[in-house]
């Protein structure tokens, strides 16, 4: 693993900020990449090759010991269990080695922090380009995720466009509200939250969503709507549940609710009313009217009309219609 030349002197000037003593980070090779001296980076330093040979700490007692490095300690950083790199320290032996193992030991640890934060912006990256893929309309191969495995439904969130959107928050909600299944995957992408959430038999998502939701408020004071799609058992029907949870979050503005949780199958009216295409209306009659017969359906029909025709009153329904 090699680090940066920005990593390294950040670290050596957060060190020497400590201890007030001039740094050097050395890579492998023996050149300094960075340090609190300017002047000696990219410079040859000697001793450093015998610290990563020897696995040992060197202590350099004159500047003429080894060539170009001067008195001070060095010492052999490692990343599981690897030598990366090599740290000094310049100074008076008697000084500077009282300091030398907490700064090795720093410096591991920054070096460490540095890698977990890097490989997590790589994952994020990565599991949002897929998400892209499926739900949007990209025609990339899909290169299917490990531990992805069906059912799945997509779920899209949005804020009000007024409010800040502090994204690395949200995430951070997002990441603790998942971290108990490694099957769910979710982004931001276009100011909108995108969950594709991995569920069971009979689970009520919404109920998981409104934890979310609420979460999200108590710390962001940013109250989010959240639309659940359509099951999906293919990739194919990502695409599809994704369309559909935007669909329920435009409708859910449309009527007016105190609601922040919507599910498209549980949509009824509000989707026949937005919707006025055959296929919604072919699909709201065969779950709601399919227990009656045409001759039934056209005499419902008439009442709502009527009903509709007297604002609700059913009293002067009635009389209308004789019943």
């Amino acid at each position: 693993m090699n680090i940066s030349q920005n990593l390294a002197t950040n670290i050596l000037y957060h060190m020497k900020d400590i201890i007030n003593q001039d740094l050097n980070y050395i890579n492998v090779d023996g050149i300094i990449i960075a340090s609190t001296d300017p002047k000696r980076v990219g410079t040859f330093h000697a001793a450093s090759l015998e610290c990563v040979k020897k696995r040992k700490n060197i202590i350099i007692e004159n500047d003429s010991q080894y060539e170009g490095s001067r008195n001070g300690i060095n010492m052999p950083i490692y990343f599981d269990d690897s030598i990366i790199g090599v740290i000094g320290i310049t100074g008076n032996k008697n000084e500077v080695e009282k300091f030398g193992e907490i700064i090795k030991l720093m410096t591991e640890v920054l070096i460490k922090e540095a890698w977990i934060k890097d490989q997590d912006i790589r994952k994020k990256e990565i599991i949002k380009a897929f998400i892209e893929r499926v739900t949007l309309e990209y025609e990339h191969d899909l290169f299917p995720m490990a531990d992805f495995s069906f059912p799945y439904v997509v779920i899209v969130g949005k804020y009000n466009i007024n409010d800040v959107f502090l994204t690395d928050d949200i995430y951070n909600i997002l990441k603790d509200h998942f971290s108990h299944n490694k099957h769910h995957f979710f982004t931001i992408s276009r100011n909108e939250i995108i969950i594709l959430y991995n569920y069971y038999k009979n689970e009520k998502i919404s109920s998981s969503i409104e934890l979310l939701k609420n979460d999200i408020l108590k710390k962001t004071k940013l109250n989010f709507k959240f639309g659940i799609g359509t099951n999906s058992s293919d990739y194919k029907d990502l695409k599809l549940s994704y369309r559909n949870a935007k669909e329920i979050l435009k409708i859910s503005d449309v009527f007016s609710t105190s609601e922040s949780v919507f599910e498209y199958e549980k949509m009824d009216l509000e989707l026949l009313f937005m919707n006025l295409k055959n296929s919604n209306i072919e699909t709201f009659k065969k779950k709601c009217l399919k227990n009656f017969s045409l001759k039934e359906i056209k005499e419902f029909s008439v009442i709502l009309s009527v009903y509709e025709k007297f604002n609700g009153s059913i009293t002067k329904t009635s009389e209308e219609l004789f019943m």
